[in-house]
């Protein structure tokens, strides 16, 4: 794995190639620090402004450099996760099929159980359709919207995924989440477009080739090849700790929507010790997660990892408890999933899912693949920069001076009234 860069400067160089200014070339003058201080005042809040002034006045003006030294060769750009969106002209997102089907098509709705993640991304997938205007060439049936729930077994999984994919009525089948997929897959026809949606860790769950990053052929999902290993270097980078404490069911879905194999294997790189509790109930309640909590901090942990867990699902639970535990503790909390948890008091956040593009993505390919779509047209390949979300509340109850390299970099920022200052909006 030596591809994968160690430098947490490499790291946010490729991620944030879209930072303002001068901010590539920080300390390289007095005139760029005031320049810099001048996009802080415009974009910060008045905490952050305070930090940068304190910084630029009473640190060394040279102690820090976005660009990578020139002494040392540049590492591989494995960030960003995707590469930043291209812009299209909105008559390339639009416009009814040549040859419009006699009767709508019918899709069905494959969740593994209720989640936030699942709904934002059903509405965006719909609003995409909408927005290339064959929407209403599609009919989403209550009666195939199926849903186990997270407690369900196996079985189950697949005795409703047989039922789907044997139904001739239904034209394509969107599947949300790691076991609705793999069901699909076990039962699949080879013949019904599937839409795989929000699958954690593909390759880890045997979806796809670890390699290619090809599955089946009636099969659409977005995969990005080390994802998870770029995320937990990144914030141990930007935040060192000693002791990640992480929880998950132990099962094969568990282990895939904690990320637990990649952040073995990064602690092992790295060289910080990973702190696991494998006891979680198969719904992740918020019962079973606060034990864990307790049980890693019991383990003398450092940091905590909020990966995709039912406990923290704020539609279907309220975990600011743990939250409110965790941070007394100065406990540093990083959120793969960004600024919903940020917001509530985690203290860093990556986000790694941009719904937008995601369900143009599969808007696209749905219609595509149904003939709903134009000959040749250029479809959305879902290419995005992941957000970095910081919280300057949580950093202050623990007493954090954050670096300024981060504060600089970071996309959302959260305040004292817990309002998110989004820069990359604020600076266009």
């Amino acid at each position: 794995m030596s591809s994968r860069p160690r430098s947490f400067l490499a790291i946010f160089t490729a991620v944030h190639s879209h930072m303002r200014g001068c901010a590539a070339t920080l300390c390289a003058s007095i005139h760029c620090a005031v320049a810099l201080f001048t996009v802080a005042l415009c974009a910060m809040p008045l905490c952050v402004m305070a930090l940068c002034v304190m910084t630029l006045l009473t640190g060394p003006l040279c102690a820090v450099s976005l660009a990578a030294p020139a002494s040392q060769p540049t590492a591989p750009l494995v960030m960003p996760l995707n590469s930043p969106a291209q812009s299209r002209p909105q008559s390339q997102l639009q416009g009814p099929p040549a040859h419009p089907p006699a009767q709508p098509k019918v899709a069905a709705y494959f969740e593994a159980g209720p989640y936030w993640e699942f709904s934002l991304l059903q509405k965006e997938i719909i609003k995409a359709l909408q927005q290339r205007g064959v929407a209403k060439y599609f009919v989403f049936p209550d009666e195939f919207h199926v849903s186990p729930g997270w407690d369900a077994p196996d079985s189950v999984y697949r005795a409703e995924a047989r039922k789907l994919m044997s139904n001739p009525a239904i034209d394509v089948i969107i599947s949300m989440g790691t076991e609705a997929t793999k069901a699909l897959l076990l039962e699949n026809n080879g013949k019904t477009p599937i839409m795989s949606v929000d699958v954690a860790d593909p390759a880890g769950a045997g979806i796809v080739d670890p390699v290619t990053g090809k599955g089946a052929a009636n099969l659409t999902i977005r995969y990005t090849k080390n994802k998870w290993f770029k995320v937990f270097a990144l914030f141990h980078e930007a935040l060192p700790f000693r002791r990640l404490g992480i929880m998950y069911h132990n099962s094969p879905e568990g282990l895939s929507y904690s990320n637990v194999r990649e952040a073995r294997e990064v602690a092992r790189e790295r060289g910080f010790n990973l702190v696991e509790y494998p006891f979680l109930d198969k719904a992740e309640s918020l019962e079973s997660c606060t034990k864990g909590v307790n049980r890693l901090m019991q383990e003398g942990v450092d940091a905590f990892y909020i990966s995709a867990l039912n406990c923290f699902d704020w539609t279907q639970a309220n975990p600011q408890q743990i939250f409110d535990v965790l941070n007394a503790a100065k406990i540093k909390t990083f959120a793969r999933d960004g600024s919903v948890h940020v917001s509530k008091g985690a203290l860093m956040g990556l986000s790694t899912l941009d719904y937008v593009p995601l369900g143009k993505f599969y808007a696209d390919h749905m219609a595509a693949k149904l003939g709903l779509l134009p000959p040749n047209t250029l479809l959305e390949e879902a290419a995005y920069t992941p957000k970095i979300a910081l919280n300057l509340v949580t950093a202050q109850k623990m007493g954090m001076d954050l670096p300024l390299v981060l504060l600089i970099s970071a996309d959302e920022l959260f305040d004292a009234t817990l309002a998110g200052v989004d820069k990359t909006r604020a600076s266009q």
